[in-house]
């Protein structure tokens, strides 16, 4: 059975949609209406909706902008634009954004029929062929999508992960990763100027260019079975599957297809979008477990665009051949031992510690090249741990190197190398959970400053904290046991009870006040978390 949303600031349309779907044999559970972008967002944070009908051109909130909200936090659930007939190539753009289909008004009922009609058989389509998605036929879908993201990103940017915490994400994740050839693209977006008029982008043009920029990038990337995601800022992460059986095994047409798919991520930019790119293409490895330092080699090649200006599309060969091959070697050590510090692995950090010394004394004959390979080492651990004690450098002072090896001769400093790692390591988770506290005592002041805002999102608070929405709600979920938006709606009753109890403040200012637009949907909202409405409420 469906869920249905339809959003239009106009009652007679969205109540005729509601009564007409209701009345069909598409086996509708409910249909939901809302008058306007605020009041949807509120019911989507709240239930799980099967498909979103919306009007484009509405006050406050456009159908654009409520397009782009459940995009970043419900990225697979299914839009269907209504537009005027004024409004027809706009509606046409919205397709580009991601919307399934649209209707123009007048709606005539068979088209209405017909189009959700498609939508929601190929939804349940999908449900029916993919395992790892069978858990949205049980009312699970967007919680399964963030924890999609969550994975990826877990196995892109965690390098301390043991292999059987490797193996069960990627059990989690199911069948997206096939390989056997993998590689990751990270993806530079220059918002200073874009579009087709090449002016300078405003915030929410820059918002909405972004979002139609993944969905280009996964268009892009779908003959290499593709998958793709939000990284921060401006940045676009890909993850590309090459198949061994079409390229024969042979490692230059591997990389022929690398180099393919690199010039076509960049010009497909540049022709649909008119925004310039800076592409960085890891090497490929046959490996899964290696996505981590696939990332790192990504991230770490876009960043040659800073030497290499005229050039957009860079490739980890190119760089690591240009470079001395056994400072990246080296760096890629340094930065294995940050990641296992950060991932808090013990035993691996041991063994890891050992190659690291064995490295360093191998270096005797050569006392210049051995300070700068121990002070890369030393000052990269030195500087995780002042990150992760921000704001409290001076307690993470006695492991200065400057301070720790002071007027130690050079072997010394190797024997005294495990040591130091060991005492960090400590320090590190310590200060790993005094940030998640602190970080978590950001997130609360921050909502309760603006619960009252109706246009409050996730990615508000993330910015705030300048940490990713995905990391925000997995932090608030584990240490408090709700969501951030179950908090927000948490607040806001909690006022409207306060001035329904000590005000003669009218319904409609109660709800204004606390953050919903309309005196009926903050009824409806009241009487769900309490159980009585706000009349009752201030009787009783």
């Amino acid at each position: 059975m469906y869920k249905i949303l339809v959003v239009d600031d106009e009652p007679n349309v969205s109540i005729g949609i509601q009564d007409f779907l209701l009345a069909s044999d598409l086996r509708i559970l409910s249909v939901e209406t809302a008058l306007n972008g605020f009041e949807a967002v509120d019911y989507l944070r709240m239930d799980q909706f099967d498909l979103v009908l919306t009007d484009i051109q509405m006050s406050r909130m456009s159908g654009i902008e409520l397009m782009e909200t459940i995009y970043l936090e419900q990225p697979n659930l299914p839009v269907i634009v209504i537009s005027a007939h004024e409004e027809f190539d706009f509606a046409k753009k919205s397709l580009r954004l991601g919307a399934r289909d649209y209707l123009v008004k007048p709606v005539e009922e068979e088209e209405l029929l017909r189009v959700v009609q498609s939508v929601l058989s190929e939804k349940e389509e999908i449900g029916r062929q993919s395992l790892e998605r069978s858990i949205q036929e049980h009312g699970q879908h967007s919680s399964e999508l963030a924890r999609r993201r969550e994975i990826l990103m877990e196995l892109l940017t965690e390098r301390g992960l043991s292999k059987q915490e490797h193996d069960e994400l990627v059990t989690e994740l199911g069948k997206e990763l096939k390989g056997p050839y993998f590689g990751v693209i990270s993806v530079r977006l220059d918002f200073s100027q874009g579009g087709f008029s090449k002016r300078e982008v405003t915030y929410q043009e820059r918002k909405l260019l972004k979002f139609a920029a993944l969905n280009l990038f996964e268009e892009s990337l779908m003959e290499w079975n593709g998958l793709t995601l939000n990284g921060f800022g401006n940045e676009l992460i890909g993850i590309i599957q090459l198949s061994e059986q079409p390229l024969n095994g042979q490692y230059h047409a591997l990389q022929s297809q690398l180099h393919l798919i690199g010039q076509l991520v960049s010009v497909n930019f540049k022709q649909y979008l008119n925004v310039d790119a800076t592409i960085g293409m890891s090497s490929l490895r046959a490996d899964k477990t290696l996505l981590s330092r696939l990332m790192e080699e990504a991230q770490m090649t876009a960043e040659w665009r800073k030497l290499h200006p005229e050039q957009q599309v860079f490739y980890y060969e190119d760089v690591a051949a240009q470079d001395s091959l056994n400072m990246v070697g080296w760096m890629e050590k340094v930065e294995d031992c940050a990641q296992l510090l950060k991932g808090g692995d013990e035993a691996q950090l041991e063994g890891h510690v050992r190659e690291l010394v064995s490295v360093l004394k191998e270096l005797g004959h050569t006392d210049e090249l051995k300070a700068s390979y121990f002070g890369m080492l030393v000052y990269r651990i030195y500087g995780l741990l002042l990150e992760y004690g921000r704001g409290n450098g001076a307690s993470q002072r006695r492991f200065d190197p400057d301070v720790y090896f002071r007027e130690m001769p050079a072997e010394a400093k190797v024997d005294e190398l495990a040591s130091y790692i060991e005492a960090a390591c400590r320090s590190l988770r310590d200060l790993a959970r005094e940030r998640d506290r602190t970080i978590l005592d950001q997130i609360m002041s921050y909502i309760q400053k603006q619960f009252r805002n109706p246009a409050l999102k996730i990615q508000d608070i993330a910015g705030e904290i300048h940490f990713s929405a995905a990391y925000l709600r997995y932090l608030f979920k584990r240490e408090t046991k709700r969501s951030v938006w179950d908090y927000v709606t948490e607040l806001r009753i909690e006022e409207a009870k306060f001035l329904l109890a000590t005000t003669d403040k009218k319904r409609y200012e109660i709800a204004s006040e606390v953050g919903y637009e309309s005196p009926e949907h903050f009824s409806r909202i009241f009487k769900r978390y309490t159980g009585v409405s706000p009349a009752e409420y201030r009787k009783g």
